[in-house]
This record gives structure tokens, C-alpha cells and sequence, in this order.
């Protein structure tokens, strides 16, 4: 616990002091010039990202975790941009492009440097395990990419450099920042904001030395982009900024080695994303009970409880508008004599077959459910007299089908009782009982037969 907080104690002071620093170093408005400088000091900056994205990579070796190699792709990123950055300083003694005048020249120094951030920025963004499970991107990740990956932004950034008409304009006359070059900043804090605050998560679920140094260098990249657009070049303060940058890698460098080197593992917990799986996981069980509560697990149509509801609800529509509706008892005829000859397998196979019927003979609206073995109830509304002797035998046409089921002949056919609300009753149970017993009169009188509740 006190290592902990001497930790925390020590990441505090590394963010801060660059911002007190600026405050220092704002009141120092004087042009500090000396392009040869900034040319050896970027590309020793860019030497360490090239060992940073390198090490980085053989981390990825060790441990496998995706989130490092995206990392090790963001700092070699860095590396390409920000050596093409030192290569274009404007009034070095020696110049490798040219450029039509000095505000051309700024402009694409200027826009090098911003996109090692957004780079970088865009890289830290990926989630940990975009492609945890795809194994044939996965085989991808290994140093031939990054060598192709190398060459390839190293090209088409040299070709970018010959064709600088083509590139957007970052600086104005006066060196402020275009719209452009302020939206590029924005997006580079938005992203590194996201990403800073997963990894504060994370940490505060389960300390990590090499996550602490993961919010340190993001905190310090993101006073990097603000500091840079708020100062001009050559600025104190744009000076202070190269620092900043620089010390970033070197802070998450340290995240990485200490994971490689250390006992305790780079091991991110995405606190966000656990929530949102639980919470997932939690809706998929609520439906799951629901479905169990409310739905027949071997039909899928709706159970007594549900059915029960379902009818209530609509006697209350039907008092408020004063409209009849019907309501079948569907109970299946010598259905016992198939689940004796075939077995249950073969019984419940008819039964589901039977549900599919009866279901797809009435209308969407209405309601079927099953209620017990072999008994069937249905919810017929907005309906006349001529329309439900209508589905009555329809209904008993396709079930006195003959089915083949595994080889094997069913035949059945069906009783139906029929009550009419609110003729034969006010509530579920006086509907239910009364076609109840009208399915009784047809089993007594033949079967394979309908009538209605006297």
C-alpha cells in the first residue's frame, strides 16, 4: 500500500511539473531560434520512439497482449513522422526538400509533428482485444509487418515531402494554427482523454506499475498537443513541449520494459467493458427467465400464465369498446396412443408440429398457447360467429393431417370448445371452463369435432 502511493505520489509529480513549468517558462516570450538544435534533439526523440516501438514488440512476443504490439505500430509511427519532422526544420544549414517559401516550410514541419501525436493517439485508442479471437489476423502480428509497415509510412511520407501542394495547411501567416491543424489537436485529446480515463479505471480496479506509467505518459502527451497549439515556434513554451513529448515515450517505454523486465505483468481491466458485459450478461438471463416464465420450453408458444394475462388485458379493451371475442380449448385427439406406440421423442415432435398449425392458422394479433399435455388454447379477437367457425375448421383440417415422423405415420385430429366473452363469461376462468367444457361435449359426441359453449 505505501509503494503504491509513493507511486501514485510520483506520477502526480511528473504530470504536474511540465504545467508548472509552462506557467514558468510562459512569462519568457523571447524567440529562442536554433533549428540545428531542434533537428539533433528530434532525432535522438525519434531514435528512443524507434527503441520504445521495438521493445515494445518483444514484450508482445512474451505476452501475447494485442493491446502492446498496436503500441509498438504507435511509436514506430512516431519514429517515421517525427524524423521526417527534424529533416524539414526550416533554416537548417543543409536542406533535404524544398520548399516555395518559409511559411510552406513550417507549415509541413508543423504537420509532421502533429500527426506522431494523432499516430500515437490513435494507436493507444485501439481496444486491448480488438481481434482477440481472430486468429488469422493474429498470425500478422509479428516483425515482418512492422518492417513493412516501416517502409511503407517512411515512403509515403518522403513522397508526400516531394508533392507539398498535396498536404493540408497547418499554420497561418501569423504561425497560428489553421481550423485543420486545431481539429487534428482535438481529436489527438479526445482520443488520449478516452484512453487515459480507461486506463485511471483499470488501475483504480487493480494497481499495475506498467498501467500508472501508461496514464503518465498519455497525461503527458495530451499537455504535449495543448501546449503546441497554444504556443508558436520557437516559443519557450513550444520548447518546453518537445520535452514534454519527449518524456511521454520514455514514461510508457518504462510501462513497457518494467512488464517485460518485472514481476508485475502489463494487465489492463477494462472496468467499462466488464460493465457492459455484465450488464449484458444480466439482460440475456432476465430474458432467458422470462422465457421460461412466460413461454411452453418444448412449443414456444405462450404458457397458462401468459396466456391467462394476455386475456385479461384484452377483457378490459373489450369492456371499454363493448366487443365480443372468442376463445377455443383445443385438446388433442389419441394422442396418447401415439406417445405409447412411438414414445415421448416422437410425441413431442407431433405436439411441436401441431403448435406450428395452430399458430399459423389465426392472425398475429390473436393468441395460442399450450396449457398442458396436449391441450391448446387460443385467443381469437375482433372476430364474428361465420370467421371462428371459419379457423375451427381449419384448424381441425390440418390437424387430422397424417404426419411422418421419423419414418413413422401420426394421425390424430382434435376436440374444440369454443366460449364467447361476454356471453359465456366475465373473466378467464368462467371462458376457460365453459369451453372446456364444450370440448368435453365433442369428445362425448364422436371427437374430431367443434362446438360452442351453451
Amino acid at each position: 500500500m505505501k509503494r503504491t502511493k509513493k507511486y501514485n505520489l510520483l506520477a502526480i509529480l511528473i504530470i504536474v511539473v511540465p504545467l508548472i513549468l509552462y506557467y514558468i517558462y510562459n512569462f519568457k516570450t523571447e524567440v529562442q531560434f536554433h533549428p540545428d538544435v531542434h533537428f539533433y534533439y528530434v532525432i535522438i526523440s525519434s531514435i528512443i520512439a524507434l527503441i520504445v516501438g521495438i521493445a515494445a514488440y518483444f514484450e508482445h512476443k512474451r505476452s501475447k497482449t494485442e493491446k502492446i504490439f498496436y503500441i509498438s505500430i504507435g511509436f514506430i509511427g512516431v519514429s517515421i513522422f517525427y524524423t521526417f519532422h527534424a529533416l524539414v526544420t526550416p533554416g537548417m544549414y543543409f536542406q533535404i526538400f524544398t520548399f516555395p517559401d518559409q511559411l510552406s516550410n513550417i507549415n509541413i514541419f508543423v504537420l509532421l509533428g502533429d500527426l506522431s501525436r494523432l499516430w500515437l493517439a490513435v494507436m493507444l485508442f485501439i481496444p486491448d482485444h480488438l481481434f482477440v479471437d481472430n486468429q488469422k489476423i493474429k498470425k500478422y502480428y509479428n516483425g515482418y509487418f512492422l518492417i513493412i509497415l516501416f517502409v511503407l509510412m517512411s515512403g509515403l511520407v518522403y513522397l508526400a515531402l516531394l508533392n507539398p501542394s498535396i498536404l493540408p495547411a497547418f499554420k497561418n501567416a501569423d504561425l497560428t494554427d489553421t481550423y485543420i491543424a486545431i481539429l487534428t489537436k482535438v481529436v489527438t485529446l479526445l482520443f488520449l482523454g478516452i484512453i487515459a480515463l480507461r486506463y485511471y479505471y483499470s488501475y483504480r480496479a487493480k494497481p499495475n506499475l506498467s498501467i500508472l506509467a501508461f496514464i503518465v505518459g498519455i497525461c503527458l502527451v495530451m499537455e504535449t498537443a495543448t501546449i503546441f497549439m497554444i504556443s508558436k515556434p520557437w516559443s519557450s513554451t513550444w520548447w518546453l513541449s518537445h520535452n514534454t513529448f519527449l518524456l511521454s515515450y520514455i514514461v510508457i517505454g518504462f510501462g513497457v520494459l518494467y512488464s517485460y523486465f518485472g514481476k508485475e505483468k502489463y494487465e489492463f481491466f477494462d472496468v467499462i467493458g466488464q460493465i457492459n458485459k455484465n450488464t449484458k450478461l444480466l439482460e440475456e438471463k432476465n430474458n432467458k427467465l422470462n422465457t421460461m416464465a412466460n413461454y411452453d420450453s418444448l412449443t414456444g408458444l405462450p404458457n397458462r400464465r401468459n396466456f391467462i394475462n394476455a386475456t385479461e388485458k384484452h377483457i378490459e379493451v373489450a369492456k371499454e369498446e363493448n366487443s365480443e371475442f372468442a376463445l377455443m380449448f383445443i385438446d388433442l385427439d389419441h394422442f396418447k396412443n401415439i406417445n405409447d406406440k412411438y414414445g415421448h421423442l416422437i410425441g413431442d415432435e407431433f405436439l411441436i408440429i401441431c403448435s406450428k398449425k395452430i399458430s399459423s392458422t389465426i392472425k398475429s394479433s390473436d393468441v395460442a398457447a399450450r396449457i398442458g399435455g396436449d391441450e391448446f388454447v387460443v385467443l381469437l379477437k375482433d372476430i364474428d360467429l361465420e370467421q371462428i367457425e371459419d379457423i375451427a375448421n381449419r384448424i381441425l383440417e390440418k390437424l387430422t393431417e397424417s404426419l411422418i415422423i421419423n419414418g413413422n405415420k401420426c394421425v390424430a385430429g382434435a376436440s374444440i370448445g369454443i366460449s364467447i366473452y361476454p356471453r359465456d363469461g366475465s373473466t378467464v376462468d368462467e371462458l376457460i371452463s365453459k369451453s372446456d367444457d364444450a370440448m368435453y361435449n365433442v369428445k362425448n359426441s364422436g371427437r374430431n369435432n367443434y362446438k360452442f359453449s351453451k
